[in-house]
């Protein structure tokens, strides 16, 4: 009888599905990691994510009250953006979509 693999080395091993998610998972770290890079600290904090999808990117921030200071600055980050990510950013979409607080599940009204 074979002996089972352990799951922590299956992990390790990352092939196909799993490989491909943590790929993905690095690279939006990355985009984030650079939007977050270029804006005012106070700002950086209150986007949660972001992807690059061609030439534009999306973040999304937790209130419209960020989303609308992100979008009043967004216009000066396409520059910075591009040199920070090695991409060029031609577009800034801004989303607002609370990111779910620890511990908590969605609710059912919002579904």
């Amino acid at each position: 009888m074979k002996k089972p693999t352990a799951v922590s080395d299956l992990l390790a091993q990352g092939n196909g599905l799993l490989k491909k998610l943590r790929a993905g998972t690095a690279e939006a770290d990355r985009i984030l990691a650079g939007l977050r890079g270029v804006l005012p600290p106070e700002l950086a904090r209150e986007v949660w994510s972001a992807s690059l999808k061609g030439t534009t990117l999306t973040a999304l921030v937790h209130t419209a009250a960020w989303g609308t200071r992100l979008r009043y600055v967004a216009s000066k980050l396409a520059a910075p953006l591009s040199s920070a990510l090695g991409s060029p950013v031609e577009e800034i979409k801004v989303k607002v979509r609370a990111s779910p607080r620890r511990g908590q599940t969605p609710s059912a009204k919002g579904r």
